[in-house]
């Protein structure tokens, strides 16, 4: 890192600013070992932008110094260590489970953050390394550099550990094997697979409550963030993993905004002024707006569970105000649709006339998800999770996709085709499910042949090599290689993403005249007609769903049709090609 003014340092081709902080000698301890400064990313290349929030981060970085300070001040003092020699298998187990919880949720924090290109792939690179060292020291039973480290984290947690050689060696172990297995779950999370905190590192005591509970603290009676989080996720059933998430996000950072400032607060502890700092702080951290309004929103539906469900006495965000965005730059902000050149564009690309395909699990996806998109207007990941019998043949109207939830193992026996748990999903929301009839132009490009590969082959689902990211989405590879794979093809606007091929879609049943009440079951929203309709697209007649869909006249397209993939797509000579001379 090229340090350009005081605690502000830049790296990475673009230029990306950061802030730097040494930490004090007297906090070491209270941070992971070997580390010496906290790094943050300001978001940002320009020095003066910079500049101006890295006086936001280094005082949420003073916060945390201060609060490092007197956690270890309780430790020395009011919680002085008391000395062990010999830890329980549970006693042991609990600690590591702690321990390996504490680093997956701040792992889970810094991805919540967001990672540039840079941070991702130096945190790959340490990750790696790391699990290659420390895999070697297990796999040679070589646990004594190990002690060290698990003497100061029982330390810090108000324990002196002083075992005989036996017990150490024992204790080591379990904690070495622990290293290894949090690594590769976060090794894991690096390869896009959805791992959570809670399932495999579940919520333990700390470990002085459960090793010397007499010196630990009484708990209080109000419920703390878990279990607050907990009732608001209990509250509907088997929520979608990527709905959890999402809500888990800004209570997590909720909490870490407290913690920065000093304060040890319970849920119930926290103070509408306090949400209205929060509100504030996220602004200065540079979040847009629309993400600022969105958290804000989903803390106040989690307190407002919590208070009905008598757990809580009051909502502290009931009333807290977010931001309003300028009119012209919130227009200004919004996806764009793809327009004739930018199809010709994509579709004359090697995907679609070479047949090179993505070289991650996106395979076959790479060719069939934009043009499904193209053709149908449906979301990618209703396209994503698509089966081969949802695909349907009608004799008076011919083929059409049927797009509906398949959420659990209960609903197993109502589909023709058995659908793999890898596969299952649920949609935005009941208006989603509905009928969209096949383009004809889908068919030509081989469509049917696609499907009659994949039976052969034994597969069930159009895409079976997509595996689901950490936010719990089948389409979530495809739509990171579609991003690269656009703009190596030189299409810049950044407005114009995967997701754009809805916008195209409606533009064409506008220009199609198609009646709203149509345009709007076959775009997955509801009619107004009332909630029968707007529960199930199939109650809006199929044979006049069809009649209007076929009004829709859709560009010629240069897509060849389709042959099974062969080599694989290189981005950079991409890019390199479609660069403009001289530069």
């Amino acid at each position: 890192m090229k340090a350009i003014a005081e605690n502000i340092y830049e790296r990475g081709k673009r230029k990306t600013k950061y802030v730097r902080r040494r930490i004090p000698a007297a906090l070491r301890h209270a941070y992971p070992a070997n580390q010496s400064h906290i790094t943050r990313s300001l978001g940002t290349s320009d020095l003066r932008e910079a500049k101006a929030r890295a006086h936001a981060e280094l005082a949420f970085i003073e916060a945390e110094f201060a609060q490092a300070r007197e956690r270890m001040e309780l430790s020395r003092a009011s919680l002085a260590a008391k000395r062990i020699s010999k830890l329980s298998d549970d006693q042991l187990q609990s600690t590591a489970q702690y321990w390996a919880r504490q680093v997956l949720l701040f792992d889970d924090s810094q991805r919540e953050d967001g990672l540039d290109d840079d941070e991702f792939d130096e945190l790959g690179e340490k990750l790696t390394s790391e699990r290659k060292h420390f895999g070697r020291m297990l796999a040679q039973g070589n646990t004594a550099p190990v002690l060290p480290a698990l003497r100061a984290f029982l330390y810090m947690c108000g324990l002196d550990f002083d075992p005989a050689e036996a017990e150490a060696k024992r204790a080591s172990y379990t904690f070495l094997r622990t290293i290894v297995e949090t690594l590769d779950h976060q090794l894991a999370r690096q390869r896009g697979e959805p791992v959570h905190t809670d399932a495999v590192a579940p919520d333990v005591p700390h470990p002085l409550q459960v090793v010397a509970p007499e010196r630990a603290p009484t708990r209080s009676d109000a419920p703390g963030w878990d279990e607050v989080f907990a009732i608001w996720r209990e509250y509907v059933d088997d929520r979608p993993k990527s709905t959890t998430i999402a809500a888990q996000t800004p209570w997590r950072d909720l909490q870490r905004f407290l913690t920065g400032k000093g304060k040890t607060l319970l849920p119930s502890q926290v103070t509408p002024r306090d949400m209205t700092e929060f509100a504030d702080a996220m602004r200065a951290r540079g979040l847009a707006v629309d993400t600022i309004n969105e958290r804000i929103s989903k803390i106040r539906a989690i307190y407002k569970i919590a208070v009905g469900k008598h757990k809580l006495v009051s909502n502290p965000a009931e009333n807290t105000l977010g931001f309003k965005e300028n009119s012209v730059r919130k227009r200004r902000k919004k996806r764009l649709p793809f327009d004739a050149s930018d199809l010709n564009q994509l579709f004359g690309s090697e995907v679609f006339t070479l047949h090179t395909r993505s070289r991650g699990q996106s395979g076959e996806a790479s060719y069939w998800i934009p043009l499904l998109m193209f053709y149908t207007g449906a979301r990618p990941e209703e396209v994503a999770g698509l089966a081969l019998s949802d695909i349907r043949y009608d004799d008076a109207h011919g083929w059409y996709f049927v797009i509906i939830d398949r959420p659990s193992d209960e609903d197993h026996d109502l589909f023709d085709d058995p659908i793999p748990e890898s596969h299952r999903r649920t949609l935005k929301n009941a208006q989603s499910e509905r009928h969209i009839p096949a383009a004809a132009e889908l068919i030509e490009l081989g469509l049917l042949r696609y499907v009659e590969y994949l039976r052969t082959e034994g597969e069930t689902m159009l895409f079976p090599g997509l595996k689901k990211d950490w936010h719990g989405k089948l389409s979530g590879s495809f739509s990171k290689f579609f991003g690269r794979y656009i703009r190596a093809l030189g299409l810049k606007e950044s407005r114009k993403v995967l997701y754009s091929f809805r916008h195209t879609m409606k533009d064409l049943l506008e220009a199609a005249e198609i009646p709203s009440k149509y345009l709007r079951r076959l775009m997955g929203h509801t009619t107004g007609d009332g909630a029968i309709t707007d529960g199930y697209g199939s109650d809006l007649p199929l044979n006049l769903i069809v009649g209007h869909f076929n009004n829709i006249k859709f560009p010629t397209i240069p897509a060849l049709p389709w042959q099974p993939g062969g080599s694989s797509v290189m981005l950079k000579k991409l890019t390199e090609a479609h660069r403009p001379r001289g530069t």
